[in-house]
């Protein structure tokens, strides 16, 4: 018994396709990743899940929107044909999956995302590798939310790199816990031709100020640590360009709810911030750190290995300082007096007793590795107060105003401000 397969009639034509974008499956999966910043996954509305697809005079773009955060990504498509100008949305995630699944052999093979209407429906398909695979949705472009009109307050560019480590370091303090949205993010607050970064999750602190290359009006805005690591990999240019803007529609006092503009390579976002009074952690910085020791980084930080993979559970690390040593150890709670670690040498200023410092060692390694530099530098007002963990530069090099504050675990035996 033998089956043919036979192509099916039709009585009318095919419709030709309202829009055909032609890239490669790498160039699509990039872009569609970097889109993906502004493409909730639990959307409140399903179609804040679908990106937009546009063509204009022959350049493609790809935009998502969640309300909160915006992506425009230039696709490196290819000339093939007269590309007409058009514009269409696809679900998001399906685009990704399919793509990727259709290119796993090969990534730089070409793929053609096309949209057309199918009685009366929109279809996209993507055609790659020989497969043409289809999908129909229900999604019409005209309940796609309008991007938000802004006016723009200052403008400003930065080198990536120092914008990028500047903000990975913040992000290091900055909360975890939803509850206090406002603990979430990175305070950013320009004062003349100066952009300083404030964090904190009430345990440590972090600030660090980048010089601009021209003044700019004051601003404050807080971006949220989670939606700065969404974006980061995405500003692949030398330059960020940062804009802040000021919605029109709604008025405060400084003229509307202040948002940010990043663009950098083929990518621009526009971040809408937190609302609130950010702490004033300003002045924790000012206390008077009137003992020092410096030490090398590295070895330190194996010393914070050990004691954060032995510990017991819930123990601090003991930063045990005398006049020119130091040693970080493990505490347990039985049998702590028999632990040895290996002394390290240390420069100290005012130092002149042995005394103990205790951190969660997970924090105290965070900000030692925070620091690219080979020396790092501990400055205590005394060792219940909080610390001041800054990078040591070598002679010759630019100074860094990164500085990193961790509260110490009081010891049972530590009493007021003993």
């Amino acid at each position: 018994m033998t089956a043919t397969i036979t192509d099916p009639t039709t009585t009318t034509e095919p419709a030709l396709a309202d829009l055909a974008i032609t890239a490669t499956g790498a160039e699509w999966l990039r872009k569609l990743a970097a889109v993906g910043a502004a493409v909730s996954s639990r959307p409140a509305v399903p179609i804040l899940s679908f990106v937009v697809l546009e063509c204009n005079r022959g350049k493609a773009t790809l935009t998502g929107y969640d309300y909160s955060t915006s992506a425009v990504v230039k696709l490196n498509n290819e000339a093939v044909g007269a590309l007409r100008n058009g514009k269409a949305l696809a679900p998001h995630s399906w685009l990704v999956r399919t793509i990727r699944v259709l290119t796993a052999r090969k990534r730089d093979i070409p793929v053609t995302v096309a949209a057309k209407t199918l009685l009366g429906r929109p279809m996209i398909t993507v055609t790659a590798a020989g497969f043409t695979i289809p999908r129909l949705h229900d999604a019409p472009l005209s309940e796609y939310p309008d991007l938000p009109a802004y006016g723009e307050l200052d403008t400003f560019e930065l080198d990536r790199d120092a914008l990028a480590s500047a903000m990975d370091r913040a992000s290091i303090a900055a909360s975890f816990d939803e509850t206090l949205p406002i603990l979430t993010a990175i305070e950013m607050q320009s004062n003349g031709r100066s952009l300083t970064l404030q964090s904190t999750d009430r345990y440590r602190l972090s600030s660090e100020t980048l010089k601009l290359t021209k003044e700019v009006q004051d601003f404050r805005f807080l971006l949220p640590a989670k939606t700065w690591k969404a974006i980061a990999r995405h500003l692949n240019g030398e330059k960020v360009t940062l804009g802040v803007l000021v919605s029109g529609d709604v008025h405060g006092k400084d003229g509307g709810r202040a948002s940010i503009h990043l663009a950098s390579g083929d990518s621009a976002f526009t971040l809408t911030g937190v609302l609130g009074d950010y702490p004033k952690i300003k002045s924790l910085f000012d206390l008077d750190f009137g003992m020092t020791l410096e030490v090398n980084r590295r070895d330190l930080i194996d010393q914070v290995i050990v004691a954060r993979e032995l510990n017991d559970y819930n123990e601090p690390g003991l930063l045990k300082i005398g006049p020119s040593a130091v040693t970080l150890a493990p505490s347990f709670a039985e049998g702590g007096s028999e632990v040895a670690t290996p002394i390290l040498l240390a420069d100290t200023t005012n130092i002149d007793a042995p005394d103990i410092a205790a951190y969660n060692p997970q924090f105290l390694l965070d900000a030692l590795k925070a620091i690219n530099t080979d020396v790092v530098r501990f400055s205590f007002y005394n060792m219940v107060k909080p610390t001041c963990i800054s990078p040591v530069t070598a002679k010759g090099e630019k100074p860094s105003t990164y500085r990193h504050l961790l509260m110490p675990v009081r010891l049972p035996h530590r009493v007021g401000g003993e």
